[in-house]
């Protein structure tokens, strides 16, 4: 009896064994949250998969996999193994065009390679800063060392494999964090939601699943706008992911109304700190400037697209600059001096995916949402 002759509810109070579990096991989970930090922000993505994933195979275990804390490590888990795929496209990409350059490329990669359009996905690169976050990630160290001792076509081969088996799994991860984070209703539980499909978007963006990343930024932009308000960076940067979805996807009409949102969230902003003499509302005042210039001239972009350059109707002249320009180009790839290079090409495009559990969506399914109902349904 306490005090106030109220009983103590003892059935979520955890019994001594339970608790000294729980005592054992934290300091393990703290350390493996540290290590995997430290890597991701190092862009070290072998050893923040691995850190990450014991962690939530750990959460699992302990917290049980309907746990928030599950779903948090699954989150974590999910991105590494995104940004993993990531780099490892680019380093593909930046071989391919390598190949072309040097002319390495068989026939059927010429080809495929021949016609690459001019807005080659997915490179985020020089995107407007919507956030004001501390990057706590340093240079990342050059990785461009291929698999040593096979034959080429056969390393090619295991490199695309593995590329689709870390998108997959990333979606997979990624997916399963959503169904346990969708029960939640309070408001912080729901902005990590929102953020999980975010995440989901971006793995179909690089995945060139277009209409998948429509879908999942729509949803996440629906949940954000409850508990964001209209001056939120925030809430700008998941309308520009967005209206690039769209952009992609064929659809730059909707994408250009989406862009005059996001003008219009930087520019509520850009009035609430311009309105202040802090030193941080200053500086930001002055970036959100220069972030609504790039916007603007992004818009600029989409509505007169480059026209592709037709080869055949060159003039002797401009034919004679453009073999000079092949020819420094070859050789500035042979000499090494060319390195980051991964935005101008397209990456491959990802296989369907093997259905596994019904729980979970695959971004190739054609009634993604009424496998979601359905499944979302079953679980309740």
């Amino acid at each position: 009896m306490t005090d106030k002759g109220k009983q103590v509810d003892t059935s979520q109070v955890p019994d001594d064994e339970t608790q000294s579990a729980f005592t054992a096991v934290m300091p393990v989970i703290s350390d493996l949250l540290e290590i995997g930090t430290r890597a991701f922000a190092l862009g070290e993505w072998e050893e923040a998969i691995d850190s990450f994933g014991q962690l939530a195979s750990i959460t699992e275990q302990t917290f049980g996999s309907e746990s928030p804390r599950y779903a948090d490590g699954l989150v974590l888990y999910g991105r590494a193994l995104l940004q993993h795929a990531i780099e490892q496209n680019a380093l593909m990409a930046e071989k391919t065009l390598a190949d072309a350059a040097t002319g390495n490329l068989g026939k059927e990669e010429e080809d495929e390679t021949a016609g690459l359009p001019t807005k080659a996905n997915i490179s985020f690169e020089g995107e407007p800063d919507f956030r004001q976050i501390e990057s706590l990630a340093l240079e990342d160290a050059e990785n461009g060392e291929s698999s040593k001792g096979k034959q080429a076509d056969t390393g090619e081969e295991e490199e695309d494999e593995e590329e689709e088996d870390d998108f997959a799994a990333a979606w997979d991860v990624l997916d399963l964090a959503r169904v346990i984070q969708a029960k939640a209703t309070d408001s912080k539980s729901q902005l990590k939601y929102a953020e999980t499909l975010m995440l989901l978007g971006d793995v179909s963006m690089e995945s060139e699943n277009f209409g998948q990343a429509v879908k999942d930024f729509s949803e996440a932009l629906e949940v954000k706008m409850q508990y964001l308000d209209d001056s939120s960076r925030e809430l700008a940067e998941l309308y520009y992911k967005l209206a690039l979805a769209y952009e992609y996807n064929q659809d730059t009409s909707k994408a250009l109304e989406l862009m005059n949102d996001v003008e219009r969230i930087l520019g509520n902003r850009l009035k609430i700190v311009q309105a202040s003499d802090k030193d941080e509302d200053v500086a930001e005042a002055e970036s959100l400037v220069e972030v609504l210039a790039d916007v603007a001239s992004k818009i600029e972009e989409w509505k007169s697209p480059q026209k592709p350059v037709d080869i055949n109707a060159m003039t002797p002249e401009e034919s004679a600059m453009a073999e000079k320009a092949k020819a420094m180009f070859k050789e500035a790839m042979e000499s090494g001096k060319i390195n980051d290079i991964s935005n101008l090409v397209r990456p491959h495009k990802k296989k369907a995916v093997d259905g596994e559990a019904t729980a979970k969506r695959k971004p190739e399914d054609e009634d993604t949402e009424a496998k979601r109902l359905k499944s979302e349904t079953a679980e309740e």
